[in-house]
């Protein structure tokens, strides 16, 4: 199943964005990928790219899907153990109640890669970016995106 809303993909389109950081002189480069996943069984329901079409574009998407599988199953890994080094709690509100979410940072191969449930759903918000891109801002741009992606809280795979 792929969820093809032009809404989905303008809000996913809009985390690829680069960071600029004024007051630091810092600019981000892009984000590579961003990835709507299912929990379930990591299967990509939606993505953009921000690198612009090549003819490797079959493989690139077959790398995509690789590592995205390898994403969900070390996220679903790690949802069960207690404490980690590269977990990040974040608490939203859902509905007046508060509801805590996990974020995960993890290098695979030569990338940065950030997910987080969006929650009470069955789905992994997952954003891959290069090396050089700060685990710190990814987290920061992965919270905002939450926030973004209200609309999807409590949606299930059925």
């Amino acid at each position: 199943m792929i969820i093809q809303s032009k809404n989905v993909k303008a809000l996913l389109h809009a985390t690829t964005k680069p960071v600029h950081i004024g007051y630091l002189s810092y600019d981000s480069e892009p984000l590579q990928s961003s990835v709507l996943l299912a929990a379930t069984n990591g299967a990509i329901l939606s993505f953009v790219t921000s690198k612009p079409s090549t003819p490797s574009e079959t493989h690139s998407l077959n790398n995509l899907k690789m590592m995205s599988l390898l994403i969900r199953d070390k996220w679903n890994e790690d949802e069960q153990q207690e404490l980690l080094r590269a977990r990040y709690d974040y608490t939203i509100t859902v509905h007046e109640e508060p509801t805590t979410t996990h974020i995960y940072t993890y290098e695979i191969e030569d990338l940065h890669a950030c997910v987080a449930q969006i929650p009470q759903s069955d789905l992994l918000l997952l954003f891959i970016a290069d090396s050089n891109f700060p685990y710190g801002l990814l987290v920061m741009k992965i919270k905002g995106a939450l926030e973004a992606f209200r609309d999807m809280y409590g949606y299930k795979l059925e």
